[in-house]
This record gives structure tokens, C-alpha cells and sequence, in this order.
């Protein structure tokens, strides 16, 4: 993910593929180079971060039609983040296995604080229902750096499945 900070600062950035995911870059350090599941060897990414607002993936799931959508909620997260601290609580011993066509990638959940309150934030200014996002972190990747877009419950139900953890530790 590119860094293009946002919000005055140098913790919160906005990137992705279209530029419209906000997200918290992280550190996880000690992890392998490689982890094999299924047979395939995937490689860890070269950085890390937890998707807090996929903007691009609300405006199509939620058919948003709100005149620069995009730069209205980064201007909502970035007022909600003066006041309510929005950062990375713990890692969840919760790894799963994702796959999207011939994309796979090894991912941990993980708890924000606040989030949850900024969504509910949005959908109450917006008319919206989003719904709070599976927040995690893409740890390992079959192609280098390539995730797999996990917004909602029916994506983690649709796109991964559970796994043991695969010997990582986070802190």
C-alpha cells in the first residue's frame, strides 16, 4: 500500500490500488520469510497495515451516490480521529487462510479501538449501513504485496477460512 499520510499527521494513511482505502500502517517484527499452506509457499509482505475504511468497496456495496463520497469520509475520519484515539488494541489468535481467484494470503484478525464508533458515526450522517469491518492484518501473500479485499462478514465467510496458526508470533 502506498503512503500518502492523511489527517496532519504521519499515522493514518489513505492508498490501495484506487487511492480510496484509509488504513493504519503497522510493524509486526520476527516473522518467517516464507509459510507453506496448501502446498503453496507464500511470502511475507514487504510492509504492513489493518484497512480501517475501504471508501472504493463501501461506495459499490452500499451504492453510494454522495457527490465526493471519498473525501467526505476521509474529512469525517480525520475530525473523529482528533478526539477518539483509533490504533491497533492486540492481535487476535485467529489466522486465516484467503483466497480470491489465484490470490491467496495468510491474515490475522486483530481488534481496533474506536472503530466501531466512527462507523457507526458514518451510517447515522450518511443514511448508510456498513457494517463494522472484519479488521486484520495480510501477513503473507502468494503473489508479492497482493491481498484480498475483506470488508464484511460475508467476505470473511465467502473468501477465508479458519486455520491453526501457522507458527507466528505478534506482538
Amino acid at each position: 500500500m502506498g503512503k500518502k499520510f492523511i489527517c496532519g499527521g504521519e499515522k493514518y494513511v489513505i492508498g490501495g490500488p484506487k487511492e480510496d482505502t484509509i488504513a493504519l500502517p503497522i510493524f509486526p517484527a520476527g516473522l518467517p520469510d516464507t509459510i507453506t499452506i496448501e502446498r503453496d509457499s507464500l511470502f511475507r509482505k514487504t510492509s504492513f497495515h489493518v484497512s480501517l475504511v475501504c471508501i472504493g468497496k463501501i461506495i459499490e456495496k452500499q451504492n453510494v451516490s454522495t457527490p465526493n463520497f471519498q473525501d467526505k469520509i476521509v474529512a469525517d475520519f480525520c475530525e473523529f480521529t482528533q478526539k477518539n484515539n483509533v490504533d491497533l488494541l492486540r492481535y487476535r489468535d485467529e489466522f486465516r487462510f484467503a483466497f480470491q481467484n489465484e490470490r491467496k494470503a495468510i491474515i490475522a484478525m486483530c481488534d481496533v479501538s474506536n472503530l466501531e464508533s466512527f462507523f457507526m458515526h458514518v451510517n447515522q450522517k450518511y443514511g448508510l449501513s456498513i457494517e463494522y469491518p472484519p479488521t486484520h492484518v495480510t501477513l503473507y501473500t502468494l503473489q508479492p504485496d497482493k491481498g484480498i479485499f475483506l470488508t464484511d462478514s460475508g467476505d470473511i465467510e465467502k473468501l477465508t477460512k479458519l486455520i491453526s496458526n501457522p507458527g507466528i508470533v505478534l506482538q
